[in-house]
């Protein structure tokens, strides 16, 4: 019944015309209530309505009415369902809801209870699943979910006039901004060796493509790359803990005594810096 409802789902999501849907849908539930009805035959020594002819539609229509709207309001609200992505998972809490409609026409107060408190349960468990989801995350299992070696999470003290700006993390790498009014902005990149897959010389420098590159030693473990082309730019490279950190430069004259004193005064990042990182996607 849960894969029958869900295929009208489908046509009225995707189908061009709503009446047609609506026509699937009568067509649908029509089926499925004669399919309970027959079903309401084995359910007569147990539920007294089914052992009448006209009580068996009666039994039919409540069970499919309040199964249906019990399967819609568990998928609109159970977030790990995946919505229609993941139908098949639909399809336990579509017989569990038709399971506790068909409960409910039971004689016994007892089982009528019992029925109501596991389906109070139910909508408690999954009303409080669909709220914590909804819930910003946080840093902690933000990073978590997206796998990122809090060891990257370094940033150089802010210049005189800049304003610091985390752009992302991943895995390997992690990025953050420096920026201020009408000047070129730097960009300090923190990654572990192995990401950056240019071909360099012996000495570390990039092997240029169609430009010219000019590698020089910038002193205290700095290696300063120049780029000289359509898209000049240059690179503050430091090898530092087993991290590799590059502060890139636009523009030109570019300022090196900022880009100096962000690798000079690296640190990690707090906690409050990179709360930015919250409103980027988060691998579920």
């Amino acid at each position: 019944m849960t894969a029958a409802q869900f295929q009208v789902v489908l046509v009225a999501f995707f189908g061009d015309s709503m009446l047609v849907a609506i026509a699937v849908f009568i067509v649908v539930a029509a089926l499925v209530v004669s399919l309970l009805a027959g079903f309401a035959v084995a359910a007569a020594p147990f539920a007294p309505l089914a052992r009448r002819k006209r009580g068996r539609w009666v039994w039919a229509a409540g069970v499919y009415a309040f199964g249906t709207v019990a399967t819609m309001g568990a998928a609109a609200l159970e977030p790990s369902s995946g919505g229609l992505s993941h139908s098949l998972l639909l399809f336990p809490w579509g017989g569990a809801c038709y399971a506790l409609a068909a409960a409910f026409f039971l004689p016994s107060t007892r089982t009528r209870l019992a029925t109501l408190g596991v389906t109070v349960a139910l909508a408690a468990g999954i009303g409080y699943d669909a709220w914590a989801a909804a819930q910003p995350p946080t840093l902690d299992a933000w990073l978590t979910a997206n796998r990122v070696d809090r060891a990257l999470l370094r940033v150089g003290e802010p210049p005189t006039g800049y304003t610091l700006r985390i752009n992302g993390a991943a895995e390997h790498t992690f990025g953050a901004g420096y920026e201020r009014p009408g000047a070129p902005g730097l960009h300090l990149a923190v990654e572990h060796p192995g990401q950056d897959t240019r071909r360099t010389d012996a000495n570390g420098c990039p092997v240029p493509i169609g430009e010219t590159i000019q590698c020089t030693d910038d002193g205290n473990g700095r290696q300063l790359i120049t780029h000289k082309g359509p898209y000049e730019r240059q690179e503050l490279r430091l090898r530092q803990a087993g991290l590799i950190h590059t502060v890139t430069l636009a523009g030109h004259p570019a300022d090196l005594p900022a880009a100096r004193q962000i690798l000079a005064t690296l640190r990690p990042a707090t906690d409050a810096e990179l709360t930015p990182l919250l409103t980027l996607p988060m691998r579920r």
